[in-house]
């Protein structure tokens, strides 16, 4: 997983929990895990609301 920026969505496909990324990751390799699998950046909405 590419290092996740701040504002970032990320969401844990078992348990779908959210959490938002309040500081930017520099690691090469940035992988927040949850429920035992590498949670996944949240896509963001196409209808420019201002809430993912």
């Amino acid at each position: 997983m590419e290092p996740v920026k701040k504002g970032d969505i990320l969401v844990c496909s078992e348990c779908s929990v959210e959490l938002e990324v309040t500081k930017k990751c520099d690691c090469e390799n940035c992988e927040i895990v949850c429920c035992g699998k590498a949670m996944e950046v949240k896509e963001k909405s196409s209808d420019n609301c201002c809430c993912c």
